[in-house]
């Protein structure tokens, strides 16, 4: 993560999901998913 005078992290969330499908019991299908919250910080001309 690099910090920048533009935006700023406020949140962040990451969700783990396994899926076995009919076809293939025995081989999980894994994703990750991540969900961040931006905020803008205001500009100054």
């Amino acid at each position: 993560y690099m910090q920048s005078g533009e935006w700023t992290l406020k949140d962040y969330r990451g969700f783990w999901h396994s899926v076995n499908y009919s076809c293939c019991l025995d081989t999980p299908y894994l994703d990750i998913t991540y969900h961040f919250i931006l905020l803008r910080l205001p500009l100054y001309f």
